[in-house]
């Protein structure tokens, strides 16, 4: 168990706080690049802080502190005008360096406004893998990573969106607690289906850890691997082959799915699922726009009864984050051996802010271009990933899903419930899945 001063620190995200200045040092994912496209502006809160982001007409775009200097009114009731995001309350304009670029009736009299005087904070902005990223941290700002998922060319891809009503920590620690997929997901799965007389998986006899330049990679051995008929339950993987990693700051990546479980604040957290459905090997890579990857809000809730959705593996996950409180208690735990990784981490963590108080760069920064190109992760089989498989392989696994039904629509593999319809079509046109018309149909 951790003491309560300790419990605190883990969970804080303003701006001096330690961890607020640990998660200052990393680029952070704050919107889909379509959804901006589609919108000029949005209101966003991330890390305590409230900003407004903006699209400009080149494409690029401006973060900055979402109260106008004037008055205090939002700037996220505003528009785009030009390069500027300008205030509707009286018009004054604000460039995504944050300067003040007119004050339209001050410059009407003698002295031509004060706007050199004025101004709003403003943050550095990129693009990668159709997400829009910022970066709140001191200058000068790292790169951000280019993992190589944001590379392969073998999938279709779609990024979700889901507010959670609890602190982020608890959400990242799920990334170093692989006993939990036994629990959780499959044998969760298996009471669903079958609450009566469920059929339980084989169990982890252990679990390992291997520690990289970005994060964790997950490792376990489990009792007997085997295929069920309600699908396969991941086989017993040796660190050294790769795994599931766990990357900084708060990231799980598996090869089909990379989450990111961002701070909107101390209560929130913001979970972005970069989910990525392999395609048949037949198909032609590069299908998608990276500018026009499409994005959905995944619901939290069943709107019928109001109960926390548990049939998909992502709201299984987000159930029980939230099952721990706002705030994990983390004074009352009581840890065992399969613990093992929660523990490395939140040492790791505190470490990661020691450096950063002694002003060095945490774990997981990247500095030099060159090593910034597709840097490749330790993942577990991700030829797949790469290469697409086999278009034989590809229809069978189709068929079953559409048989099964839970995890899609028309067996499109989801990670999240709540998949918009349209994004079946979509998937059908890019992997080359020909949809029997119904009977009696023209």
């Amino acid at each position: 168990m951790l003491s309560a001063d300790k419990n605190r620190i883990l969970s804080q995200v303003q701006r001096g706080t330690r961890m607020g200045e640990l998660l200052r040092r990393y680029w952070h994912p704050v919107a889909p690049v379509l959804e901006l496209t589609q919108r000029r502006v949005k209101p966003v809160r991330l890390l305590g802080e409230d900003l407004v982001l903006f699209r400009k007409p080149d494409g690029s775009h401006g973060l900055i502190s979402r109260r106008c200097p004037h008055r205090g009114t939002d700037l996220g009731i505003g528009w785009v005008d030009g390069d500027v995001m300008r205030c509707a309350y009286h018009g004054w304009g604000f460039d995504s360096e944050g300067r003040c670029t007119s004050q339209p009736f001050e410059e009407t009299g003698p002295s031509g406004g004060f706007r050199g005087k004025v101004g709003v904070t403003a943050y550095p902005t990129t693009t990668l893998g159709g997400l829009i990223w910022a970066y709140l941290g001191p200058a000068p700002a790292p790169l951000l990573p280019d993992f190589e998922p944001f590379t392969w060319e073998h999938g279709f891809v779609e990024i979700i969106m889901t507010e959670l009503p609890c602190n982020w920590f608890q959400c990242h620690e799920n990334s170093m607690d692989p006993v939990h997929f036994e629990w959780l997901h499959q044998n969760g799965n298996a009471v669903r289906s079958d609450p009566e007389s469920p059929t339980y998986v084989p169990r982890h006899l252990s679990i390992d850890f291997l520690e990289f330049e970005h994060g964790f990679v997950n490792g376990r051995v489990v009792e007997v691997p085997e295929v069920r008929p309600t699908g396969s339950f991941s086989s017993t993987n040796d660190v050294t082959d790769g795994g599931i990693l766990s990357l900084w700051p708060y990231t799980l990546a598996s090869g089909n799915t990379i989450e990111f479980r961002v701070p909107v604040d101390e209560r929130r957290t913001l979970n972005f699922t970069w989910q990525y459905s392999v395609l048949p090997d037949d198909v032609p890579p590069g299908r998608q726009d990276p500018g026009a990857i499409p994005y959905w809000y995944g619901p939290l809730t069943d709107p019928a009864t109001g109960d926390i959705i548990t049939s998909h593996t992502g709201n299984q996950d987000f159930a029980a984050w939230i099952g721990q409180g706002t705030f994990a208690d983390r004074t009352v735990e009581q840890l065992g051996r399969g613990d093992k990784g929660i523990t490395l981490l939140r040492r790791r963590y505190f470490e990661a802010m020691r450096k950063v108080a002694q002003g060095e760069d945490p774990p997981g920064t990247v500095r030099d271009p060159a090593a910034n190109v597709s840097i490749q992760l330790p993942l577990l089989g991700k030829a797949r990933y790469t290469q697409g498989v086999p278009r034989e392989v590809f229809e069978k696994k189709l068929a079953a899903r559409k048989k099964n039904g839970l995890l899609g629509i028309g067996g499109f593999w989801a990670v999240q419930a709540g998949r918009p319809s349209h994004l079946q079509k979509e998937y059908d046109e890019i992997a080359g899945v020909v949809r029997k018309a119904p009977a009696g149909s023209v």
